[in-house]
């Protein structure tokens, strides 16, 4: 029976203190690797089927012309065959943007983490039933702990049951950026809360700061406190860095765990597109 796990990376979010041209998620973790390549490729190892990086149009580009249009399965490079190439197996990533209508939340990255996963549950079940996600699996760009340990627990990753990755007493419900899963019925009530607080604010006061009233009140512990309360299965991961603040930042690049990050190669992440329909690939 198919399971279609879909991995959610969200990047529209309050700005930190970095102050930097270019955007928060391309802080680089080693040489020539990524924020955002690791939470992309968190996914992979976690067996996300597709991944979905929510950005809007002005970083969109840049971010795809490093990722491209898909990574391939990191448990799929190096299999001994005849024939390595056919072996691996493409993750196709696509890009989401968050709707001007929605700018008062621009800062809540809960909203971004449910509108993903209400776009990628949409544009599956308008396809098929069969193709629509079961779960989603949220992976964050600031959140720094090695990714390979998921391979050996993808099993339990890919089932409607929760999943959560902690460290030390933390995870997403102490309002860590750790990754963790939640199900389609969650995101319905989630979103329902939204709508519910959207429909009070437009027939009562107006509030001086919509973006930082849904940042509190929405925050990730808060939100997502019902997935962590049911949840069947956990990962505790050897060491963990939140990179969210400059600060912070620093702490990780002066801590031995920084070694451990690396690219993992252009035969898994490099820009790629998938041949266009009704074109020759050259």
């Amino acid at each position: 029976m198919s399971f279609h796990l879909a991995g959610i990376v969200p990047l529209v979010g309050k700005p930190m203190d970095f102050r930097l041209e270019w955007h928060d998620s391309l802080m680089p973790l080693a040489p020539n690797f990524y924020a955002v390549e690791r939470a992309v490729l968190e996914c992979a190892y976690a067996g996300c089927e597709t991944i979905w990086v929510i950005a809007n149009d002005d970083i969109a580009p840049l971010l795809r012309h490093r990722l491209g249009d898909y990574i391939h399965d990191p448990i799929s490079i190096g299999r001994k065959n005849k024939y390595p190439s056919q072996s691996r197996k493409p993750i196709p990533i696509f890009y989401v943007p968050c709707p001007a209508k929605h700018k008062n939340k621009s800062h809540c990255i809960s909203w971004t983490i449910l509108h993903g996963a209400k776009t990628a549950y949409d544009i599956g079940a308008t396809l098929s039933k069969w193709v629509a996600p079961g779960s989603f699996y949220v992976s964050f760009c600031h959140g720094v702990y090695p990714t390979k340990v998921l391979r050996p627990v993808r099993r339990q990753i890919s089932r409607a049951t929760n999943f959560t990755v902690t460290f030390q007493d933390k995870s997403v419900a102490t309002n860590n950026l750790l990754g963790f899963t939640f199900n389609v019925e969650q995101m319905n009530k989630a979103l329902n809360k939204f709508m519910e607080t959207d429909k009070s604010l437009l027939w009562g006061e107006d509030l001086k700061n919509e973006k930082q009233f849904y940042e509190e009140n929405f925050s990730l512990d808060k939100v997502f406190k019902h997935v962590i309360l049911y949840k069947r299965e956990q990962l505790e991961v050897p060491w963990f860095h939140q990179i969210d603040s400059w600060e912070n930042y620093c702490q990780f690049l002066a801590s031995p765990e920084k070694s451990q990050m690396k690219h993992p190669g252009k035969l898994i992440i490099s820009y790629r597109e998938f041949n266009p329909v009704g074109e020759d690939s050259e």
